[in-house]
């Protein structure tokens, strides 16, 4: 398989510009989409805890999908096959952290919030992209400057795992 650049995405766990003093090495991860990619390794998040459904996965990097898309790829460093597509909920729904547990909303407020990103999984039925959803009930929180991240479950919330992302097509 040939060897390809992508970009990681922008809010991910890249260092910004001059902070390479930290650099370790390129590491290549085999994926099914992409190919062979060529990541530095300090932009691989941890996932103590794994995300729903994959416990085991534990390290992942943030791929950029397109240059300007509100997409991008949690990529598996380990299996090939496992990637998601994920956007900033807040795209869909403006009044989201509303919802959230006082104890999560903190992180992602003062501070601290600098250093946070937040997805959503996002799921695009084949050749139907109008009909695309987004799982609101459980947001990938990353803390940028840890290289750390989580899935949470955001329990009796009024959100779906399956929010319609255009709200005409449901």
């Amino acid at each position: 398989m040939r060897k390809r650049e992508l970009k990681v995405a922008q809010d991910s766990a890249a260092p910004k510009s001059g902070q390479n003093e930290g650099r370790e090495k390129e590491v290549l991860i085999e994926t099914s989409r992409f190919g062979e990619i060529e990541v530095d390794e300090n932009r691989i998040i941890h996932f103590p805890e794994g995300i729903l459904g994959f416990p085991q996965e534990k390290k992942f990097v943030i791929l950029e999908h397109k240059p300007g898309s509100p997409f991008c790829w949690l990529q598996s460093v380990n299996s090939p096959e496992l990637a998601f597509v994920m956007m900033n909920p807040l795209m869909v729904k403006k009044d989201y952290l509303e919802a959230f547990p006082a104890s999560e909303k903190r992180l992602l407020e003062g501070d601290e919030g600098k250093h946070m990103a937040l997805f959503a999984f996002v799921t695009i039925p084949r050749g139907q992209a109008r009909k695309m959803s987004i799982n609101l009930l459980g947001p990938i929180l990353i803390n940028i400057n840890k290289k750390t991240g989580r899935q949470l479950v955001l329990a009796n919330s009024c959100f779906s795992t399956r929010q319609p992302v255009f709200p005409d097509s449901e």
